[in-house]
């Protein structure tokens, strides 16, 4: 299990996050007309915005950030016995998908003079097209994709999107889905402190922590991580008292982007001993209670009364502190609070499992039907506090936590939240005497998160920070 644990954790960055809402069952798409087709023998079973947490991707290339979030999208196909995408276009609607053509990203530019950003195409963990590329291959069966398109501060709430899917038969045109930038990140990272120290200490440097003879604006930052957790990169921004950008400098711990190093210790370890030149090389993997110091090279900007913020990117998403005004004794953040989440880890085609740090061995191992990651039910919600009932006369399985209650029946693509119909691509199933369901359907129903990385699952019922 520890093994597993470090693979999850040290995986490159772009299967983290493009594994971070991989595969699944999702709530079918509400706001939208009906999809379009030229007669293309391809079918979209699901079209989701799912948020905008992450920076992976640049406006021409998937091989690193580019300072700014990008629009992150599922898209769940069924290809039949074979299809080739030749490639895919991510529009901008309103909400009667009419084109309002503020924003455009291709997986190809067909002809010189093509306007449109770069869409990145993910498939099981794997990026189909590191720039524009004229095919993305040939799909076979059911498909879940994941779509990424760097924000070009087009996509923002009110807006909604679309895709057009080119093959060789023609061309399909999605439903839309509506911007969706989650206020709560999920991340299991609590912020227990962020504080401003002082203005006194000269450490940290334009590009290189070392001394330059001027001094740093001084924070503290302290952590804790439940499980271990990958820190990708740091980023302190000044604002306003209310959070928004104030414009007045940047500090990162890569070179993603604009802006001067942001120094960090760990005690006595100088953990980034300068800007990191590959933008996806993290900075290291911790658990825990963590404290770090934060030193931001003084550009005159770093001043008593100015408002800051710090993001702190992990491979479970973004986590983005209250702002603190520097020198201002009352707008200091801490929290004691006790932990409220748990936190499961599971691996496709394994048994081993852990609940937070505790290893456990399942009666059967989760695999993969329809598209779907298929999961114990019992372990999932015992583990989580979910009571489960069985009525073998109906043979409904059903699921209570809190105030939801999901209900779902063995073979059937139906199923009932708080008595709600969803249709799913995957039924409840039934192995070796063990109840299977669609982890990513139930989960998000039970108010819980999921996130993947090359057959690896974590669940987790972490709340807004």
């Amino acid at each position: 299990m520890k093994k597993m644990r470090t693979n999850l954790i040290r995986s490159c960055v772009t299967a983290a996050v493009i594994g971070s809402v991989l595969t699944g069952g999702l709530l079918p798409v509400r706001h939208a007309a009906a999809a379009e087709s030229t007669s293309a023998p391809l079918q979209v079973k699901e079209f989701k915005f799912l948020d905008k947490e992450s920076d992976r991707i640049s406006l021409d290339q998937a091989k690193g950030p580019d300072g700014t979030r990008d629009g992150h999208l599922s898209l769940l196909i069924d290809a039949g016995s074979g299809t080739e995408i030749k490639s895919i276009s991510l529009k901008t609607a309103d909400s009667t998908g009419k084109d309002i053509n503020h924003g455009l990203w291709k997986s190809w530019k067909a002809a010189p003079g093509d306007i449109g950003h770069l869409l990145a195409v993910v498939q099981d963990g794997r990026i189909l097209n590191d720039t524009f590329q004229p095919t993305l291959g040939t799909f076979k069966g059911v498909a879940q994709l994941e779509l990424y398109a760097s924000d070009n501060n087009s996509m923002k709430p009110g807006e909604y999107y679309y895709v057009e899917i080119e093959t060789a038969q023609g061309t399909l045109k999605s439903e839309i889905t509506p911007f969706n930038d989650s206020e709560k990140s999920y991340a299991p990272v609590v912020i227990r402190e962020f504080a401003w120290v002082d203005l006194d200490q000269d450490k940290n440097g334009i590009a290189e922590f070392k001394p330059d003879e001027r001094t740093d604006g001084h924070f503290r930052l302290k952590l804790n991580l439940a499980p271990k957790t990958e820190i990708l990169a740091m980023i302190l921004r000044p604002t306003d008292k209310d959070g928004k950008e104030a414009y007045q400098g940047i500090w990162r711990t890569n070179r993603a982007g604009v802006g001067w190093l942001l120094g960090i210790m760990k005690g006595d370890t100088v953990v980034n001993p300068k800007l990191k030149d590959d933008v996806k090389e993290p900075l290291g993997t911790f658990s825990g209670n963590v404290v770090f110091d934060l030193y931001a090279n003084n550009n005159g900007s770093i001043k008593n009364g100015q408002y800051y913020t710090v993001e702190i990117e992990t491979t479970y998403g973004t986590i983005i502190s209250k702002p603190i005004g520097f020198g201002i004794a009352e707008s200091i953040y801490r929290d004691d609070t006790a932990l409220d989440f748990r936190t499961i880890a599971l691996k496709l085609d394994s048994k081993l499992a852990a609940v937070d740090e505790a290893e456990q061995t399942l009666e059967a191992a989760p695999f993969t039907l329809e598209g779907r990651s298929m999961v114990p039910i019992r372990f999932i919600a015992e583990a989580l506090g979910a009571k489960v009932d069985w009525n073998g006369a109906e043979r409904r399985v059903t699921l209570v936590k809190d105030d939801v209650k999901v209900e779902l029946v063995i073979d059937q693509k139906h199923a009932y939240v708080n008595g709600e119909l969803n249709v799913l691509d995957s039924p409840a199933v039934i192995r070796d005497d063990i109840t299977f369901v669609p982890v990513r359907f139930v989960s998000e129903s039970l108010k819980m998160k999921v996130f993947y990385d090359n057959g690896e699952i974590i669940i987790t019922d972490a709340k807004e920070q």
